[in-house]
């Protein structure tokens, strides 16, 4: 362990230390000059190696420099017993030493390096290195635990964060006592330790304690112990009964279905889901992916099995297996593997240091139209499909023979390629030169931030390349993608290139350079030597983001309701690292996770990247949540840099962002119902797309023939409809061909069907993709379902085995009017037996010595029995081909009768055609390729492309302007980017231009992300607190299952919080959309009907289910013991609108002594305003959503006289609802305080199902202060009514004694229940209970059913 703990040490101290090679300063006088050059940070001053031990060591590097270029050898030596030395790079200009210092125990060191000339010893010099070892403080021994808290399932694995944050310096390596089998700690750094946790059947428990081993100053050993959950133990169990297995195909010997096709399982939970339960296939610990819940029918979980397979399922905390089947057998018939390729003997030298060669096979193995690709050793790929390289023949008896270019020069005598995984093809090279002829040195290499994680790299090559022919390249990462050649010279003079690139969260690791000519790379790794003279390196540190200091994280809107739309939202977060918000390269971003969602996807698409709010402080990201998302909290990671993130799991439910839909949909669509059809000269397929909740939106489907490859493809939107809609529709796709025809079987080989959010059904004959996404998922037990055998007639089944003949082939290089350059192509084909299919385009590749290869399709410009011409024009990139040879080559001509054929550059060569150009001109030209993400109301863009200059403008075009009206200078330019401000807002694409005439560029459209945010109403200024405003006491989470379970609200410490439209103490009521009611025109009262929606009726119909009254029935002043001593009644109210949902009352009273004369008038205005929609508005400092279909009164009170100084001021308020119905009915009243953060109190009165509810809010603008009020039920004193059918609240708001005036805002709606009132019910009322009320009460009863309104006149002559 010591050996790796030390390799590991030695191999990031040297790669961390060259970055300070460049504060080096070169000259001194001396021949020999030592510079320590060991990285700073964490190198003199550490802890031991093992976090249980007191051994340190150490790795320090010394840069020696020979300023008299001798070329000498160093001898090299130390004064320290414990010291190895080793020269790891030496050259005539010096060398780099390393230092390995092991075996020191706490304590202060000095080590002596002395270095000298072997053969000269006099001249010499020596370095004094003085370090520390420590033992890790105990006393430092602080730590913070992020824990996941399993909200959903989750690909990203990391069970805990463990944060040391006191350390001085870094620990080394953490030893522990107990790792489980299923815990492994994954990765560590800056003192944070990432723990990762796998599934382990053997070892199922909710959770693992982690031990870590430490020693303290006194040597004695102890123990950190850190308790690590289980990410497979769920904090729900599922229930067995309440399982649906299903899987398809149901056998036990399967053939898959397409690639990667094998056996598909659903597994419904007809229960409601608060937490993801655990399913899992225990044998390769694969966890089924929620897909889709249709309402009333449960989540369904989907998955795959390719093998014997073991379901279990956590039931009782323990894993148990519900479904298995150990004799399962899946098998398939694939076989994409070409028979040995033959190299041909033919070797056709060309004019710029390339050699053609052929190689091909003959085979009589059945071709599978499968994609394949051909790469040269240094990395240079391409992937072919049909019908490149297919000579002659059909799918199972054909020859395959395809050209490509090979160096005339090279260091090596052989030069490997690979076709399709058929092992290494020995290509010899005719010229074998010296590889000290071809230096391959970088002289600089400058990497600047630009934008999200996209960078510019300027590189220069030293410039002897330029006199030796060279084609260099720049490949960085590996990328198959990140190749770059001529298109980014800059300055051809001194060999400067400029590349854009985009590290797509994996940062830069090491870029080659070679030169394609001669078959030569070198590679340069970040942060490491690539010169002693002077010394250089790639010299980039990527910031370190520590995850868990992300923080304070809140949302635009906590809670959104995605049913059946897309909703904008913004995270606003902020990082309590070091990291400096103005530090562009610090970039965060977030990813949400989905179905989609696979370990190559996660760090690559999807990413939104965050900008700094420096009016809140904080960063933010705006994002958009899909329609019928899966309810709960949304499942998302931030990401930090390009090596941390963090899950939502990670953060308390104070920082989710909760869903709410009444659908959950990440299933694409799938076939249905597929009929065949085949008549004599037309064929095909009719089937039904099903996507019963997101909806089908477009897809692609390809048809091949077996045999002769011939291609159809069909693009498919609800255009194409012929029955339904895009939830469930039918479609057809048809295939004509003529009398003459060879007899085959045609196959559905691609399928891509899209729904109306993003999400896929997919299928392939020959690609892998994603099983749980089978499109032909209720088919897998029908392998021929996607194919349909169309007999022909004619002798031999009308198979012509004559393949057609190409009769002309004439290439044109041409030029565009911006000095690009383009080919275009005219040929000719003939088929004497039984003509040229039609609809089937050959196509024309071009090839360079680098495996570059374009396609170009061609059309068909004529065609008749036996003949038939084509065409194809395709745009040269930038650079293509340049100082190169490029070769041609046409494949896929076929005829009627099944067979095909195809030219290789050489049979086009063999044929006097024209195969091949080297005259392409390298372009000086102004292009715009990209441009950074532009969001609709930025006013800043990056553009990257080419020749780009300071003297250039950016013209832009808005959309409805005629011509480029605006003129922006730009504030940065490099030649490969540009940057400009002061682009106008717009939602329209808009387009740009740069030009510094004559030389003008492309025009570009930007087309802007718009996001329609809904923002909460504005925050007002602050109104001043008078005295401290009461919160409402912890409450008991109730409910079954509780709060509503995970889709209506959570237990929180405060008590229930629900999610809208849920309310309520138990998140068991759901807000009901009711018509907007009639304005009542004589008095602030609100009648609120909930109507018969089967009978069509309006808001005014007088035929309801139930029927609510809300009014103000009275003021009254009452002395300190609350006893009243005045009171006023409202005969009178002046009635005003303001707007279709707002209208204002007007009242006033004669306040003070009623017998004295000097009274005061005191005015009473009402406000009501009625919300269609969830809004969020400010009273009293305090947010409050007001739900939909809600009514809010604000009652403003002007100065009051009081009779005492004691008194207080009390508004009474009336609350009554009545069912339609008084048979089998039950009613309950309740009043107590919210729950959900509002500080309020509520009443609710329910009837059967069906409630009014009301709020009362605590607080009051008091003299234009917030101060508390209370809020108190008057039941008792009033004399309310309470019967089966009818019920009836008094509330009174209690305001203190005031001076000059009140505002109080309460607001109700109505109720729908999930548990009806029952006589189980305590404190209900039920009809077989009407021997409880009393006389007062049926009086009212009658009074209530004659009169509605006139109960508030009643209940005041209780007062």
């Amino acid at each position: 362990m010591i050996k790796k703990i030390l390799l590991i040490i030695l191999t990031l101290i040297i790669i961390n230390s060259f970055s300070t090679i460049n504060n080096l300063i070169i000259g001194v006088e001396g021949q020999i000059q030592l510079y320590d050059i060991t990285n700073k940070e964490g190198a003199y001053n550490r802890y031991p190696d093992v976090s249980n031990q007191k051994i340190c060591s150490y790795v320090f590097l010394i840069a020696i420099v020979d300023y008299s270029n001798s070329g000498e050898d160093f001898a090299i030596s130390t004064n320290d017993s414990d010291a190895a030395l080793t020269l790891i790079s030496t050259n005539e200009y010096g060398s780099v030493a390393t230092i390995l210092v092991r075996n020191k125990t706490p304590n202060t060191y000095t080590t002596l390096i002395n270095v000298a000339f072997e053969n000269n010893q006099n001249i010499n010099n020596n370095i004094s290195i003085t370090y520390s070892c420590e033992y890790i403080p105990r006393e430092s021994m602080k730590f913070n635990v992020i824990t996941s808290n399993n909200y959903k399932f989750s690909i990203f694995q990391y069970a805990a964060y463990i944060h040391f944050t006191d350390f001085k310096y870094q620990l080394s390596f953490l030893n522990t006592s107990n790792l489980n089998a299923a815990m492994t700690i994954d990765r560590f750094y800056s003192n944070l330790v990432f723990v990762r946790v796998d599934f382990n059947k053997n070892s199922f428990i909710s959770e693992y304690t982690l031990s870590f081993l430490f020693l303290d100053s006194s040597d004695q050993e102890y123990t950190v112990n850190i308790t690590i959950p289980n990410l497979y133990f769920s904090k729900m169990n599922a229930i067995e009964k309440d399982i649906t297995f299903n899987i398809y195909p149901n056998q036990t010997d399967v053939i898959q279905f397409g690639v990667n096709c094998s056996p598909v399982f659903s597994i419904t939970l007809n229960e409601t889901i608060e937490y993801d339960p655990l399913f899992i296939e225990d044998i390769t610990s694969y966890v089924p992916t929620p897909s889709y819940e249709i309402p009333g029918k449960g989540t369904t979980f989907i998955g795959q099995v390719f093998s014997p397979y073991s379901i279990g399922a956590q039931i009782n905390n323990s894993l148990t297996t519900i479904y298995s089947n150990p004799n399962l057998r899946v098998s398939n018939t694939f076989n994409f593997i070409f028979p040995n390729v033959i190299v041909g003997l033919l070797s056709v030298p060309l004019s710029l240091n390339s050699t053609m060669f052929s190689f091909g096979f003959d085979s009589n193995i059945q071709y599978q139209i499968f994609p394949f690709y051909f790469k040269w050793d240094l990395g240079f790929q391409y992937i072919f499909s049909w019908p490149f390289g297919f000579e002659s023949g059909q799918n199972s008896n054909y020859s395959l023979k395809a050209s490509f270019l090979k160096p005339s020069y090279s260091p090596n005598v052989i030069g490997r390629c690979t076709l399709n995984n058929n092992g290494n093809i020995n290509i010899q090279i005719d010229n074998r030169i010296n590889s000290s002829l071809l230096p391959l040195e970088l002289e600089s290499c400058k990497i600047i931030h630009l934008f999200e994680q996209v960078h510019l790299l300027r590189i220069k090559i030293k410039p002897t390349y330029k006199d030796m022919g060279y084609n260099i390249f720049i490949h960085i990462n590996e990328d198959i993608n990140g190749i770059f050649r001529q298109e980014s010279l800059v300055d051809a003079e001194n060999n400067i290139y400029e590349i854009v690139y985009d590290f797509k969260g994996k940062g830069l690791q090491f870029l080659s350079i070679g030169d394609s000519t001669f078959k030569k790379s070198q590679n340069y790794y970040l942060n490491r030597y690539f010169s002693t003279n002077p010394f250089r390196i790639i010299d980039y540190k990527a910031p370190i983001i520590l995850p868990v200091l992300i923080g304070n994280i809140t949302f635009l809107r906590n809670y959104i309701d995605v049913t059946n739309k897309s909703v904008d939202n913004i995270i606003y977060f902020n990082y309590n690292g070091t990291q400096a918000h103005s530090d562009p390269s610090a970039s965060f971003s977030l990813f949400i996770f989905n179905s989609n969602t696979t370990a190559s996807s996660l760090y690559f698409n999807g990413l939104k990247f965050a900008t700094w709010n420096s009016t809140i402080s904080k960063y933010q990201i705006k994002f958009k949540v899909l329609a019928n998302t899966r309810p709960g909290p949304l499942s998302f990671f931030l990401m930090g840099g390009y090596q941390s993130s963090i899950t939502n799991n990670m953060f308390p439910l104070s920082s989710q962002l909760f869903i709410i839909s009444k659908n959950f949909d990440e299933y694409g669509p799938i076939f249905n119902n597929i009929e065949k059809f085949n008549s004599p000269n037309e064929f095909g397929w009719e089937f039904t797309i099903d996507d019963p909740i997101n909806g089908f939106d477009y897809g692609d489907i390809i048809v091949r023939g077996e045999m002769d490859s011939s291609t159809y493809k069909f693009h498919l939107t609800t255009q194409n409809l012929t029955r339904g809609d895009k939830f469930n529709g039918d479609y057809k796709i048809n295939i004509t061909i003529p009398n003459k025809c060879a007899s085959q079987n045609y196959i559905i080989t691609q399928v891509k069907l899209y729904d109306t959010q993003g999400f896929s059904g997919e299928f392939s004959a020959v690609n892998g993709i994603n099983g749980i996404k089978n499109v032909f998922i209720n088919y897998l037990s029908d392998p021929t379902i996607n194919k349909l055998y169309k007999t022909c007639s004619g002798e031999n089944n009308g198979i012509d085995s004559s393949p057609p003949v190409l009769t002309s082939f004439i290439p044109i290089l041409g030029q565009n009017s911006d000095a690009t350059q383009y080919l275009s192509f005219s040929f000719e084909a003939v088929d004497i037996e039984s003509g040229l299919k039609d609809k089937q385009y050959p196509i024309v590749y071009i090839q360079t010595i680098e495996a570059q290869t374009l396609e170009c399709e061609s059309s068909i410009i004529s065609i008749n029995e036996t003949a038939a011409k084509y065409t194809c024009t395709i745009d040269l990139p930038i650079g293509f081909g340049y100082n190169s040879d490029i070769i041609f080559s046409v494949y896929g001509f076929i005829n009627n009768g099944g067979y095909y054929s195809g030219y290789s550059s050489e049979s086009l060569n063999n044929l006097s055609f024209l195969y091949t150009i080297n005259n392409m001109i390298f372009s000086e030209i102004v292009q715009i390729t990209k441009c950074s993400t532009f969001h609709s109301f930025d006013s800043q863009l990056w553009i990257t492309g080419r020749g780009f200059n300071s003297t250039q403008q950016v013209y832009v075009k808005y959309d409805g302007d005629s011509s480029f009206d605006q003129i922006i200078i730009p504030t940065t330019v490099y030649w490969s980017a540009m940057y400009i401000k002061n682009i106008k807002p717009t939602d329209k694409p808009f387009i740009i231009k740069v030009s510094d005439y004559p030389l003008t560029s492309n025009e570009f459209t930007v087309i802007p992300i718009v996001y329609n945010f809904i923002y909460p109403t504005p925050t007002q200024t602050p109104i001043p607190t008078s005295s401290p405003i009461p919160t409402n006491k912890p409450q008991t989470c109730l409910g079954e299952p509780v709060c509503g379970g995970p889709k209506q609200g959570y237990c929180s410490s405060s008590g229930c919080v629900c999610y809208p439209p849920w309310i309520g103490n138990d998140c068991n009521s759901q807000v009901i959309i009711i018509p907007q009611p009639s304005t009542n025109t004589s008095e602030p009262s609100t009648e609120l009907p909930i109507i018969d929606n089967n009978n069509n009726q309006t808001s005014n119909s007088t035929n309801y289910l139930f029927k609510s009254l809300i009014s103000i029935v009275s003021l009254r002043e009452l002395d300190f013991n609350s006893n009243q001593v005045n009171l006023y009644t409202f005969d009178k109210w002046i009635y005003t609108p303001i707007n279709n949902v707002k209208s204002q009352y007007f009242t006033s009273i004669q306040s003070g002594d009623l017998k004295s004369t000097n009274q005061l008038t005191t005015n009473i205005t009402v406000t009501l305003e009625w919300f269609n929609q969830t809004t969020i508005i400010q009273f009293a400092n305090n947010n409050i959503t007001m739900n939909p279909s809600s009514i809010k009164y604000t009652i403003e009170i002007t100065e009051y006289k009081f009779i005492n100084q004691l008194n207080s001021l009390q508004l009474v308020m009336s609350a009554l609802f009545e069912s339609s119905t008084s048979k089998d009915t039950c009613s309950l009243k309740e009043f107590g305080e919210t729950s959900d953060g509002d500080n309020s109190n509520f009443f609710k009165i329910q009837i059967d199902d069906h409630s009014l509810y009301g709020r009362f809010i605590k607080r009051a603008i008091i003299d234009s202060k917030v101060s508390s009020i209370e809020n108190q039920l008057l039941d008792s004193k009033m004399n309310s009514i309470q019967t089966p059918s009818v019920s009836q609240s008094f509330i009174g708001i209690t305001i203190p004694n005031y001076k000059q005036s009140i505002i109080i805002d309460p607001d109700f709606s109505v109720l729908i229940d999930s548990k009806s009132v029952s006589n189980d019910d305590s404190n209900s009322i039920c009809t077989s209970n009407k021997s409880k009320l009393t006389s007062a009460q049926l009086a009212g009863i009658i009074i209530g059913s004659i009169a509605f309104a006139a109960v508030v006149i009643i209940s005041v002559v209780y007062l």
